[in-house]
């Protein structure tokens, strides 16, 4: 009982200082007269994120840049706090109940199903060795890198990884925490506004177990924030305003691209504002908060391009034929195709060629997932459908005028489209779905009266369900502290390694899944660098290492 005391004062003393020095940052690309402090901390994580990224072109990411990057931060933040830390600390019961409700998400969470196959072989990479030349060759997986896996490894601390997933938990947090505040303290009815309201009920009640979803809730976070801030533009007259709010939609828009390519149709919306609003924006496009998401979005590609030696996987227009590039790595995605549109199903009764001819995959994609689907929906309807109904209706309602409705219509087809053509998984399709219910229940919230009171009841009360699913986890838990379940895998040895300086290891199968670790038993979850699912050949050249597959 003791430790875990001691766990929650650090648990609590970590969050606070990791946010702090998030926003600290965010203060190089938030406008000077932004003074909103969460979405300071969103565009902090996007330089700390770049940072990351930079430094392991050369170095590896080691305990002590995590300190200096943090305490850099701090120092950036306490330098501004005669503008912010001053209102930051203002009692707020509603706020701080809240973080309460949320912190027993990360206590003895549960993996998800990514975590010990590359997510966290990943970060003993970067913590390891300096950036890899081929290193998806050691793990296929690692041929589409995510923007956010670049974040994680200054949370490892000392061989723990139990707080590798606390940025993860802390955009959780702080969303929700900033989708409360701008929505109480929104003095008109908006669009924007209510579209935050149908993403918080939805990411409140379905994202219960945040170790569970992976890379998804980052970039679903920041493509929710980019679609508010093509709102938020529509709806402002101020001309500096709106060069805010299309700052934050398109440096956004960026990231969360960079975490998911799924979510690549969101750019429209952006592209859109800037060719409808080209004088005013086109000064604005050269300027240096926009040059550093270049910076961010090209320094993304190249680390791409030293994995796979393809700047955009799995394009093979953008690859180059180096010492290190593996043309059968591209066939990966032909496989990702498969399972994503539910090949297994099949039971191998048709060819695979077959089964992606003339749609015949369809019908078995629909039999998978239909029932995941609609659950979904209907945890997104509901609590609005519920909110609508016990808000007042309004005698003389006025419309809310939503002027770029075609614009959206076609960003959510293009985005059906997209997502149903290359990677019909539901998670991946998360957006289309949220701003499909927006658009179909925006009109009878018009004519509805929005009583902040009713809303601030109705979310704790999501909350305290969300708080209820955990308690009854950690009660079912032996054992009970900060972090994730783990895995301990045994491994063997590859004997045909060339390297004198490293060897290459893989897990046992065969011991682990005698010791109950089921199919997680064939992951490499924290084997000692550097685990690999197939045979190696580790080269080096001016203190970097190459990698190339085994012949």
């Amino acid at each position: 009982m003791i430790n875990l005391i001691l766990e929650s004062i650090f648990f609590l003393l970590a969050s606070c200082t990791i946010i702090l020095s998030f926003a600290g940052y965010g203060n190089f690309l938030i406008y000077k007269f932004n003074n909103n402090f969460f979405e300071k901390i969103f565009s902090g994580i996007i330089i700390i994120t770049f940072l990351v990224t930079l430094i392991h072109f050369f170095f590896k990411i080691s305990f002590y840049i995590t300190v200096g990057l943090l305490f850099l931060g701090l120092i950036l933040f306490l330098r501004d706090h005669k503008s912010s830390l001053t209102k930051l600390y203002k009692p707020n019961l509603l706020y701080l109940i809240i973080f309460l409700i949320l912190v027993p998400i990360y206590i003895s969470q549960k993996y998800h199903e990514d975590f010990g196959y590359y997510h966290l072989p990943y970060v003993i990479t970067m913590i390891e060795e300096k950036i890899i030349f081929g290193l998806a060759n050691a793990n296929s997986a690692f041929a589409h890198n995510s923007i956010w896996l670049n974040i994680l490894p200054i949370f490892y601390i000392n061989e723990n990884y139990d707080f590798v997933l606390i940025p993860t938990f802390l955009i959780y947090l702080v969303f929700i925490i900033y989708s409360v505040s701008l929505i109480i303290n929104e003095k008109i009815k908006t669009i924007s506004s209510f579209f935050l309201i149908v993403c918080l009920f939805y990411i409140v009640l379905k994202f219960t177990r945040i170790s569970e979803y992976g890379n998804d809730i980052p970039a679903l976070i920041f493509t929710i924030l980019a679609i508010l801030n093509f709102f938020k533009f529509q709806e402002e007259r101020n001309l500096k305003k709106k060069l805010s709010y299309f700052f934050c939609n398109f440096s956004f828009t960026v990231f969360a691209i960079l975490i998911k390519f799924s979510v690549i149709p969101v750019l429209i919306l952006s592209v859109y504002l800037f060719l409808k609003n080209y004088k005013n924006l086109s000064p604005e496009i050269l300027k240096i908060r926009y040059i550093f998401i270049y910076i961010l979005g090209i320094t993304f590609f190249l680390q791409q391009f030293v994995y796979t030696s393809c700047f955009i996987y799995p394009s093979t227009l953008t690859c180059i034929n180096t010492s290190w590039f593996d043309p059968i790595i591209l066939n990966s995605i032909d496989r990702l195709e498969l399972i994503n549109k539910s090949y297994a199903e099949t039971n191998g009764s048709i060819t695979k060629a077959e089964f992606l001819k003339n749609f015949n995959w369809v019908s078995y994609w629909f039999n998978r997932n239909y029932s995941e689907i609609l659950e979904h929906l209907l945890t997104m309807i509901f609590p609005v459908i519920l909110f609508l109904f016990i808000s007042n209706k309004t005698n003389s309602p006025k419309k809310l005028e939503f002027k770029k409705i075609k614009i959206f219509i076609f960003f959510i087809l293009i985005g059906f489209l997209f997502w149903f053509t290359f990677s019909p998984v539901y998670r991946f399709g998360i957006i289309y779905f949220i701003s499909t219910i927006f658009l179909i229940t925006l009109y009878f919230y018009q004519n509805r009266f929005f009583s902040k009171k009713k809303f601030t009841i109705l979310i704790l009360i999501f909350l305290l369900f969300n708080f209820s699913k955990n308690i009854i986890r950690i009660y079912d838990e032996d054992k009970i502290f900060y972090g994730i379940k783990k895995i301990k895998n045994e491994f063997l040895e590859y004997k045909n390694n060339n390297n004198e300086r490293f060897s290459v290891f893989y897990p046992d199968n065969q011991k682990n899944i005698k010791n109950g670790n089921g199919w997680q038993g064939r992951l490499c979850w924290d084997i000692k660098f550097l685990c690999s699912y197939s045979e190696i050949d580790i080269n080096s050249f001016n203190n970097y290492l190459i990698i190339k597959k085994s012949k």
